[in-house]
């Protein structure tokens, strides 16, 4: 099928060359000259492929490649480096910067198009695959950390998967992850497999391998599981594996760590719906309140809502003057598990499940079934204002 190709280039004898090879085959051809030139050009004409020589002006193509990746509209398009570059390292870097193929000059028209067809192919078979999603995204995010993120994104989740919903949990964390003890299960292989993988390279058959079926029916993807595999995600690797996620469940939930990085910023972009968790203290609440206006700054339409946990039995601030500091009115107030927590841990059953008639458990029920039937009264982040 033709396509809108972008090619980057400032040699004008290689221009024409493949401008003209791509002509042969029906392709359309859109020509930048350098770096900057390319971006403005992409956002504007949309491309379905780009093709970028490495030594431009401006902007080189290595950055050029790398602020695509960082953008949720761009970070699967198709991009094919070409670089008179020909050491590994370079070609390293190229595909590091999220390039999907590197070739080197001077450039065989034959080849050139084998790749272009075969990435053009990919691509629209991964558009396919997209527009048929019917997931939706709850995201799990703490004011600060040890507020119960991860209890509540278990518990939620296997209620969920309980209910009869097809439910992938993932545990979105650079460090150790306590989602397999939850569940006593075992996990051969982490989200820190993808960890050096460019965001095209998230597909469907990657991340299924990655997935660990649970008794309760909750599938996990879960965090790193030993110190070798601790480290930080690439930019792009939030935003891509959302994309085939909402492709196989019906819900996603994601166990977000309570440092945010670019990262967790493209999931939190991409959710439905997003759960802010704080205990009644002082120190969380003030926490709770920058989150909202990191929330806020992510987009003004992110739909979030606010939930108590408390989980020390001890109301040390009342409901109202939570509300009245953040300026928001509360989802729910979750009550004290600590021991039966425990209990459920130690045996590797949810709450939810293992205990169906405890206050916290009710209280999970009653939250999933207003999630299945979208009756959760929320804010959008644009009208609540919060003073601290």
């Amino acid at each position: 099928m033709p396509a809108k190709i972008l090619l980057a280039d400032d040699d004008p004898m290689l221009q024409k060359l493949i401008a003209n090879t791509l002509k042969l085959e029906h392709h359309e051809v859109v020509i930048a000259v350098n770096g900057q030139q390319a971006l403005d050009l992409i956002r504007s004409e949309k491309p379905d492929l780009v093709i970028l020589d490495v030594m431009m002006p401006v902007i080189n193509g290595f950055d050029v490649c790398a602020e695509l990746r960082r953008h949720p509209e761009t970070e699967t398009l198709p991009v094919i480096m070409l670089s008179g570059l020909g050491q590994v390292q370079e070609k390293i870097m190229g595909l590091r910067a999220g390039a999907d193929e590197y070739l080197t000059k001077p450039i065989d028209p034959r080849e050139l198009l084998t790749r272009v067809e075969m990435l053009l192919e990919r691509h629209r078979i991964l558009r396919q695959s997209a527009v048929g999603k019917t997931g939706r995204v709850l995201s799990i995010v703490g004011a600060k950390g040890g507020v119960g993120v991860t209890t509540l994104a278990v518990n939620l989740a296997a209620r969920l998967a309980q209910d009869g919903s097809d439910v992938i949990l993932v545990e979105f964390r650079p460090d150790f992850g306590t989602v397999a003890t939850h569940f006593n299960v075992k996990a051969a292989a982490s989200l820190a497999a993808l960890r050096t993988l460019e965001p095209v390279a998230v597909t469907e058959q990657v991340v299924s391998r990655l997935l660990v079926k649970t008794s309760s029916g909750v599938r996990v993807l879960c965090g790193p599981q030993s110190a070798s595999e601790f480290g930080p995600f690439a930019p792009g690797l939030g935003g891509a594996l959302i994309a085939r996620l909402v492709a196989m469940c019906d819900y996603v939930v994601v166990d977000l760590p309570p440092q945010v990085d670019e990262s967790a910023e493209l999931i939190l972009k991409s959710s439905d719906q997003v759960f802010l968790v704080l205990e009644p203290e002082l120190t969380s609440v003030i926490a709770a309140g920058h989150r909202l206006e990191q929330l806020t700054s992510l987009s003004d339409t992110l739909t979030t809502r606010v939930l108590v946990v408390n989980r020390q039995g001890v109301m040390l601030l009342s409901l109202r003057e939570i509300e009245n500091r953040l300026g928001v009115t509360l989802l729910d107030v979750l009550p004290s598990a600590t021991d039966a927590m425990s209990v459920a841990v130690q045996f590797g059953t949810p709450l939810t499940i293992s205990q169906p008639k405890h206050a916290y458990a009710e209280r999970i029920a009653d939250l999933a079934r207003q999630l299945q039937g979208s009756k959760i009264s929320a804010f959008r982040n644009s009208a609540q204002r919060h003073t601290l």
